[in-house]
């Protein structure tokens, strides 16, 4: 397949789908956009909405509001039943692992227990405007059921998602060691069954995925030498529940397609 005709096989398989898509791939060198399919719908995030907090928790950091080094009690009652991390049963955490573990493993306890340590007024705010964000908002904890039921939910879009790379990428926000370490737990992330479901080589993504019942997304960085690129694929109403492949399937075909020609 030639680069001219990925745009018109990308719109064949979106239109099949048995749901919504939202895709969007930026070339990271000139800002291009080379494929955009309603990049500005506003989707619920799933989890990622992980990575804007990340960087509102390491602002708060960069302010001297927040230490990597502190200690951060993590009690009984707060540990999630699906966690894999705190089977430990430790008393207390220290920042820098919880926002590991809230990205590398995308753990929802981690996650609550970092969201308790930020004011989330002033984390909206930042999205907005610092960040540039305009369809992301973070209004409820992780698996909190009786926030979604009252309204209230997580939301972003594949070309805040960009935004947010992008940032990133040219080094507009943080510093650059708080930057790197950003950067570095996104290449960690150990939720590669999507994007990279399908690729055999190894290359290197900065990503984040996200997943609920009929919900599955995967956006980052592609880290090619010669042509880095910024892709986003979020899908929704699909017949995918949490963590059946379906969706995660649709994303790797797409995926491994457009690497196969950019990469």
């Amino acid at each position: 397949m030639k680069k001219t005709e990925l745009d018109a096989w990308l719109r064949e398989q979106i239109d099949a789908f048995p749901g919504k898509v939202s895709l969007l791939m930026t070339d990271l060198i000139n800002g291009k956009h080379y494929h955009s399919f309603d990049p500005d719908t506003q989707v619920v995030s799933a989890s990622t909405i992980k990575v804007p907090i990340l960087l509102y928790a390491l602002e708060q950091v960069r302010q001297k509001r927040l230490s990597l080094e502190q200690a951060v009690p993590v009690p009984a009652e707060s540990i999630l039943p699906d966690t894999e991390v705190f089977e430990l049963g430790l008393p207390e955490y220290s920042l820098w692992e919880l926002l590991y573990w809230m990205i590398v493993e995308s753990d929802n306890t981690a996650t609550n227990l970092v969201l308790d340590l930020l004011n989330w007024d002033e984390m909206n705010a930042y999205f907005k405007d610092t960040l540039g964000l305009k369809h992301t908002v973070c209004q409820r904890k992780m698996l909190d059921w009786d926030a979604v039921a009252a309204g209230k939910n997580n939301y972003t879009s594949a070309a805040d998602q960009e935004r947010i790379y992008w940032a990133l990428y040219r080094g507009t926000i943080l510093t650059h060691d708080l930057q790197e370490k950003a950067l570095d737990m996104l290449r960690r992330q150990r939720c590669n069954d999507s994007f990279l479901r399908y690729i055999p080589q190894p290359v290197v993504v900065a990503h984040k995925t996200g997943g609920l019942d009929h919900v599955n997304h995967d956006a980052g960085i592609f880290e090619l030498f010669s042509h880095p690129f910024y892709l986003g694929i979020f899908t929704w109403d699909g017949p995918a529940l949490d963590g059946q492949p379906d969706q995660k399937r649709f994303i790797g075909k797409l995926a491994k397609q457009i690497y196969e020609i950019y990469g």
